[in-house]
């Protein structure tokens, strides 16, 4: 896998540079991420978009720190940032050009994932319920009989970060994707492609990231 840049907190965004994937922790009810997002605009179109969706206000805030990173990394200004949808209703960044973002958050818990390359993240805190038995295949099932929440949590989250990476999350189930675990991290499979997951368990919650597998690895 690729390596992983690594941020958490507002002050993280004066460090983040270099090679991408980059994945960016913050805790919205946190005032210094309020005040950090009031150096992005969000334009008629931004909030257009928002409106209709749950939690608006979240969303709107994840916006802005969003421009804000794709920002620092592309050198260009906050306002310059333009992000809309795939066709799929997916987070999309439409300018720069050649970026991929991915947008996960259980409030007040948000993680932004950007990458020159396919990119899925998810998150979950770790007193979250554990997904249900049919939300794996029966070998999954299977190996995970007597695993701690923590464990479930960790391949719900794998499989969601997996879906947004390829694009597919708004129409796959959670059983129609196989996590196995691969060194230090997992692979997940799908009929639509695979992807490596990293995993991070820190700051009250399991953190994933997706990228795609590299045939050769």
């Amino acid at each position: 896998m690729s390596e992983i840049v690594w941020l958490s907190g507002a002050d993280d965004l004066t460090t983040a540079t270099g090679e991408v994937p980059v994945v960016w922790h913050l805790l919205l009810d946190r005032p210094e991420t309020e005040r950090l997002a009031g150096g992005a605009t969000l334009f008629a179109a931004d909030l257009q978009d928002l409106a209709s969706k749950p939690e608006a206000g979240m969303r709107a805030l994840r916006r802005r720190l969003s421009k804000l990173l794709l920002a620092r990394l592309s050198g260009l200004h906050p306002d310059e940032i333009i992000i809309g949808r795939s066709a799929l209703g997916a987070p999309q960044v439409l300018h720069p050009e050649g970026w991929h973002i991915s947008l996960a958050g259980r409030f007040p818990h948000c993680l932004i994932g950007l990458s020159r390359t396919p990119i899925g993240v998810d998150i979950e805190p770790l007193d979250a319920e554990p997904p249900p038995e049919d939300s794996f295949t029966p070998t999954e099932w299977l190996a995970l009989q007597g695993a701690t929440d923590t464990t479930l949590i960790t391949r719900w989250t794998a499989k969601e970060a997996h879906a947004k990476c390829l694009g597919i999350a708004s129409r796959i189930d959670a059983a129609e994707m196989e996590t196995v675990a691969s060194g230090d991290g997992l692979r997940v499979v799908s009929r639509e492609g695979e992807t490596r997951v990293c995993v991070r368990v820190e700051a009250g919650g399991v953190w994933s990231v997706a990228t795609v597998s590299d045939p050769e690895s």
